[in-house]
């Protein structure tokens, strides 16, 4: 058997179609790095919330009434046509049952064609010759009839030229006074919000001044101080040595916090004979004069008058007008100054340079 070199038109020429059976091979892609891959990933999220967004209601009635504002009468009656749906319209339909098509004007045939005769004008008016006149009647300008229905123009208000915006509608009455009870509600909210953090405050530092007064009274009494103003806590009517409470009533305008005034009101409800034998008591411990007559006899004084000076009541007065953290600043500041002693520490120091060395700092935030 003899092979040909060439193949007879009958056989199929299996290497002509070989492209088909052969299975493209993709060029090998570089790894993606992490910051691809999350920068693809963010971009299918976005499509996808996209997709999926449900557009507000207020945007929706917007973009429906701008579309519907857009359409003439008759591009909507076209839509509806198209779509096998009834015309819903019944003013088009009158028009179209009168033998209106759309794309005409309205009124007779024959007026909209020009038969009509143009009014002849009086004989004693005639008009002056001029250029514009000779350009008027060499070009007699048709006035036609309006095939489209006029615009929708809402007036936008004295904007000015140019401005086409739409001005902004003003808040009516009820708008307004429900934008100041917001704003008044927001205050008292705020408000509300700082009172408490001030009485928090208030509360925490008065806890520390107690421990911190305790301190401050017992150094002051071992370096012989019999009386310090820095020892008077309003909720401590025990601090108070006697006699100053009924000054600071007599020769002060002090307001007395509950406390005080109910140890006031308690010496106060003390009988009246009490009151004499302790002033009777007082008085006979004074000395008397060399004289006894009554040019020379002097006024028996209670001992509050002369055991507190008015400098001493005018510090006290000022002290206790103070907020319990300013008070609490003072104690320790006197503290640190005179004895060396750091509250937060708990430690009185050898002397101000060691404390300056070995202490954090002088508030409690410097001790955590």
């Amino acid at each position: 058997m003899t092979v040909t070199p060439e193949m007879s038109d009958s056989e199929d020429d299996y290497l002509a179609n070989i492209d088909k059976f052969l299975v493209d091979s993709k060029a090998p892609s570089a790894p993606k790095t992490y910051s691809e891959i999350r920068k693809e990933a963010a971009k299918q999220s976005k499509l996808k919330s996209e997709q999926n967004r449900i557009k507000p209601r207020r945007q929706r009635e917007i973009e429906s009434r701008t579309e519907g504002l857009s359409k003439s009468l008759f591009e909507r009656a076209k839509e509806d046509e198209d779509a096998g749906l009834g015309s819903g319209n019944k003013a088009l339909s009158i028009m179209m049952k009168m033998g209106f098509k759309p794309g005409q004007a309205l009124g007779k045939a024959d007026a909209l064609n020009g038969d009509t005769q143009p009014e002849e004008s009086l004989p004693d008016k005639e008009p002056i010759a001029g250029p514009s006149n000779a350009d008027s009647s060499a070009n007699p300008k048709t006035v036609g009839h309006k095939v489209e229905p006029l615009p929708i123009n809402e007036w936008a208000g004295k904007r000015g030229i140019g401005l086409g915006v739409k001005r902004p509608r003003s808040p009516t009455s009820a708008e307004r006074v429900a934008k100041m009870a917001k704003m008044a509600d927001d205050v008292s909210h705020r408000n509300f919000r700082d009172r408490a953090k001030l009485e928090y405050e208030e509360r925490r530092a008065e806890g520390r001044l107690a421990p911190a007064q305790r301190t401050c009274a017992s150094l002051d009494e071992k370096a012989g101080k019999t009386f310090n103003v820095l020892w008077l806590n309003p909720n401590n009517p025990d601090s108070f040595p006697a006699g100053l409470l009924d000054a600071l009533n007599i020769r002060t305008t002090l307001e007395i916090s509950p406390p005080l005034a109910k140890q006031r009101d308690r010496d106060s409800t003390v009988s009246v004979e009490v009151r004499l034998r302790r002033q009777m008591a007082a008085d006979s411990l004074q000395p008397l004069g060399a004289s006894l007559d009554d040019d020379n006899v002097k006024t028996a004084v209670l001992p509050t008058s002369n055991e507190f000076s008015s400098e001493i009541l005018e510090e006290v007065t000022q002290f206790l007008r103070l907020h319990a953290p300013d008070r609490l600043q003072l104690v320790l500041s006197y503290l640190r100054d005179n004895y060396a002693y750091c509250f937060w520490c708990g430690t009185q120091y050898e002397s101000a340079e060691e404390m300056a060395n070995q202490c954090p700092g002088e508030d409690e935030d410097s001790h955590d």
